[in-house]
């Protein structure tokens, strides 16, 4: 962590060590004292980019005092904090391994259980600043070390004088000497060179086998400016790129991929290097994993819809093709990650989990099959065509489950989104659903999103707006009973989009209290909150794909 406790001075990063000696059942419950990593000054707030244990234990000790280190006498794995500094223009790394708890005796014992030291690996000088949000580092299986910033000119005046660019340096000497950093070529995407580039996030594999996740956007911000925050009317998406030799004396990257299939962000973004004058609607949500396969797996957020200023949805994709971060399967193919038009799901998985504890399977709520199609014949037709939104059940019936969950209102939900080229808020999350109280027969409406306020944060709902006729709303209840609702496409219709998909469409089951509706949503406020109970894997709907 990165504070400015009195007692510790002003921003100082300080590592703490857990369990303390006997106490294991205390285990990230109790901590020891506080190993002072940098100097005052040394890191610039509370938030820092990721720590990272080496999976290579070395022998590597404290500074000896002429410029080497003291070598220990046995192997240790070091853990690694990357951070920048108070002025956003240096990036550091601390370096820390367990000892003994004990008095301050270097390389042998110390109060907070750690030696740490705190090393350089890029100084940015005083014409640029970084901090979009933090810098980030991953290490690969042979012990290599890698950071990632984000870094902007600025002027006299701290503005910014031009694009804010990714920059990347590596270490194979557990962080002691840096590569002079290189800028990561972003010319190469499908919509051209990505201007604006904030979050970024890598992930290590093999030796050299690198992947680094961000958020991108052509648009150029004024110059000068607050830059990523000044960013008006950007439309950001979510970045990939890999290299297989990153530690190379010419590491090579791909050109950017597009991992977000759409944009995700229209408008500005809140960072440090623009003074945190932006959209802080992102959060700083953003983390790049390493999946068993090698694959990439990326969590997001997604903030097109009514409340974009304050309710983004979170979103995670899975690499599924091209060359992974583990050798032996690269390269990565996983079938059934982008499908089309309709979806399976297991079965057994639909169940009330709350405080710790899991239900039985509820099976009218334990999703099997979701799918949508185009209709053009009765209740719809070929001048007023519908979608139809047809929802599988391992065994369907209307009545709640009450010795399993005490809610009565039971909601069986499909929702989507709707990308837009002119919509301010970016696109809309449209949604239908069945609902049926306490077993009363069948309604089912149509909507979008919308939210309550929940402590500090927000809850997104699925308040129904537009109640649809009982010939659009029909169930057969059973064994693989199914729910259809064939919904107007003048109901969910969003000017400007993108295309003539459906994006991320997502079937889910919930409970609830009270009709989900109960609160009507007033500019994006209301609905009401809900259970999750079984969801499907989103897939895309496209009509012309058979």
């Amino acid at each position: 962590m990165c504070g400015s406790p009195t007692n510790f001075g002003q921003n100082v990063l300080v590592m703490y060590r857990s369990p303390l000696p006997g106490g294991e059942a205390a285990a990230g419950i109790e901590f020891g004292p506080a190993n002072k990593v940098s100097n005052p000054l040394g890191c610039d707030e509370g938030i820092m980019g990721n720590n990272e244990v080496s999976p290579v234990a070395t022998t590597l000790g404290q500074p000896d005092g002429s410029g080497g280190f003291v070598i220990l006498p046995t192997p240790v794995k070091h853990i690694f904090v990357v951070h920048d500094d108070a002025l956003l223009n240096r990036i550091l790394v601390g370096r820390c391994f367990p000892v003994a708890f004990g008095p301050p005796l270097p390389n042998v014992s110390d109060p907070s259980g750690l030696n740490c030291v705190d090393l350089p690996v890029a100084d940015l000088g005083s014409s640029n600043k970084t901090g979009a949000n933090f810098p980030t580092m991953a290490i690969d299986k042979a012990g290599n070390l890698y950071a990632v910033w984000e870094q902007a000119p600025i002027n006299d005046s701290g503005q910014v004088t031009g694009d804010t660019v990714l920059k990347y340096s590596f270490s194979t000497d557990q962080g002691t000497t840096w590569a002079a950093p290189i800028q990561i070529n972003t010319s190469g995407s499908p919509v051209g060179t990505l201007h604006n580039n904030v979050f970024a996030w890598p992930v290590a594999g093999d030796d050299g086998r690198v992947d680094i996740a961000w958020y991108g956007t052509p648009g150029v911000a004024p110059n000068p400016s607050n830059g990523p925050d000044s960013c008006t009317g950007c439309d950001w998406s979510l970045w990939m790129v890999q290299t297989l030799n990153g530690h190379a004396a010419t590491s090579t990257f791909t050109a950017p991929i597009l991992a977000s299939e759409h944009f995700i962000h229209r408008g500005t973004m809140n960072t440090l290097i623009g003074g945190q004058n932006g959209d802080r609607t992102l959060g700083d949500f953003l983390q790049l994993r390493m999946g068993p396969n090698g694959e990439a797996e990326i969590g997001y957020a997604d903030s097109n819809n009514i409340d974009e200023a304050s309710a983004p949805h979170g979103m995670f994709v899975r690499q599924n093709g091209g060359s992974g971060l583990l050798v032996a399967s690269s390269p990565v193919n996983i079938p059934g990650l982008a499908p089309f038009n309709a979806v399976s799901d297991p079965t057994n998985d639909g169940k009330y989990e709350v405080n710790g504890l899991s239900s039985a399977n509820m099976p009218q709520l334990d999703i099997t099959n979701s799918s949508v199609s185009l209709l053009t014949k009765a209740p719809c037709s070929a001048a007023a065509p519908c979608y139809q939104v047809v929802m599988k059940l391992n065994n369907l019936s209307l009545a709640p489950t009450t010795a399993q969950d005490p809610d009565l209102d039971l909601v069986w939900l499909t929702q989507w989104f709707v990308p837009s080229t002119t919509d301010l808020n970016g696109g809309k999350n449209f949604f239908v659903y069945a609902e049926s109280f306490n077993g009363a027969p069948l309604q089912c409406y149509a909507g979008e999103n919308a939210e309550q306020v929940v402590g500090g944060g927000v809850s997104l709902t699925y308040p129904g707006a537009t109640q649809l006729p009982a010939a659009n709303c029909r169930s057969t209840t059973g064994h693989n009973g199914t729910i259809t609702i064939d919904v107007p496409l003048s109901n969910v219709n969003e000017p400007g989009a993108i295309d003539n998909r459906l994006h991320e469409v997502t079937a889910s089951t919930m409970t609830l209290q009270q009709p989900a509706n109960t609160v009507p949503p007033v500019f994006g406020i209301g609905g009401s909150l809900f259970n999750l109970i079984d969801v499907a894997q989103g897939y895309t709907f496209d009509s012309t794909v058979h």
